[in-house]
Parts: structure tokens; sequence; C-alpha cells
């Protein structure tokens, strides 16, 4: 298959996360501007998820977020399994944390979301998306509205939920698992995101989509809690 053109998005303009900039003129927008944010030469941790499901051009609700994060969950429980570095950190997921030690977890209407790109930590993400959907390939810019819709809604499913509002939204998807376990602490941790566009080349209904995304987990300073990563 003949890759269609990429979507960059780097943190260039004022604009306070990812969700700000949408809309704006492309082909270089904002992903988080906070200026101690700059990108540095360490190539920190490298993995890759995959979503397929529901991701809307047009009218994406909470449940579709939630889609998504459910769908993460138990590949980033994984990973918290199977990662050296995460392995010898245990001591991240104790909640309340012990004295003088650093704890991720986020306590929010009695469910713990546990999020692996945190400020806690210093860290931030740079995100590539391949984004298979039933549509021709490429026509990104002459689609930027689609595009922009479903790489918004993407990574709002990638950041823990929002208030006791969003997670109220998902009580008919049964209870939550507890930890729960989020790629983002805040989509303004997200400095660079970049997308592809393929077509997905079966059946399926205009809004079903195979999102292949491809994660750098990086510091902005070292500590002593990241030195490891």
């Amino acid at each position: 298959m003949v890759r269609g053109a990429p979507i960059v998005v780097e943190s260039v303009c004022p604009c306070r996360s990812v969700a700000d900039c949408w809309g704006q003129p492309k082909v270089i927008r904002s992903a988080a501007c906070n200026p101690t944010l700059a990108p540095s030469h360490n190539r920190g941790m490298e993995f890759r998820l995959v979503y397929e499901g529901p991701l809307p051009a047009q009218g994406a609700r909470s449940e579709h977020k939630w889609a998504i994060r459910r769908a993460l969950h138990p590949q980033l429980a994984e990973l918290w399994r199977q990662h050296p570095a995460l392995q010898r950190a245990e001591r991240w997921l104790t909640y309340p944390p012990r004295e003088g030690e650093t704890s991720v977890v986020v306590e929010r209407s009695g469910v713990h979301f546990v999020p692996l790109v945190t400020s806690r930590l210093s860290l931030y993400a740079e995100v590539a998306v391949l984004l298979f959907r039933n549509q021709p390939r490429g026509a990104v810019l002459s689609e930027g509205g689609d595009v922009d819709n479903r790489l918004k809604t993407l990574i709002d499913g990638l950041r823990l939920p929002h208030g006791k509002q969003e997670i109220r939204d998902e009580s008919t998807g049964g209870a939550l698992p507890s930890p729960f376990y989020c790629l983002l602490e805040d989509d303004s941790l997200v400095t660079k995101a970049s997308l592809e566009s393929e077509q997905m080349l079966r059946p399926g209904r205009p809004e079903d989509v195979l999102a292949i995304i491809s994660v750098a987990v990086k510091k902005y300073q070292v500590t002593h809690d990241n030195l490891g990563l």
C-alpha cells in the first residue's frame, strides 16, 4: 500500500494543549507549548498501542473516548507488568504514597487511575498514529476536519477523564477496573503528534478505524524517579 500524506503537530504556538489547536491552519500546530517541555535527545521508552473500533469524524461523544480507554487499559497494564523499568517501580503504584515517595496514582470518584506519562515523573510523550479508515488513502489535507476530529478524539482517549462528570458518563459501560491504566495524565504532555492515513481494505462502517499508536516517552528533566526510564 502507498502511504498517505502525513500531518505533523508540534509545539510551535502559545496554546495550552493539543485540544486548543484543532482547526487552526495546517500543517503545523501546537501540541503543548509549555517551554519546559523542550525535546531532548534521550530516546526514552518506545512502544505501540492498538485501537480498533469506532472513531467518528463528527459528533464524537464521551462513550467513544471511553471505548479507547477501555481498549488500551489491558495493553498498558501488560506494559507495566513486562517493562523492566516499570517492574522496578512498584512504589509508584502505591496509594496513598508512602512518605517521601512518588506515586503516579490519581484517585477520581473512587477509581485509581494510573497514567504512565505524568508531570510527577517529569515525563512527556510524542505520538505517531497510523490510521486505517474506510475512506480512500491520503486526502489528509483536503479532509482536514475529518482527520483533526479523529486525532483529537483519539488523544482525548489517551488521557485521564476530566472530573466526575466524565466518569459518570461511563456508568453504562459497567464497573471500571481499579487500578485503571491510561497513557497520559493530561493531553498537555503530548509535545508532538503525527498522523498517517491509510485505506482499510475490508468492509466496515465509515466510523470504524484501526489505529496503531507509536509512543515515545521522554524526560524533560532527569530526576531520581525517572532515571531508569
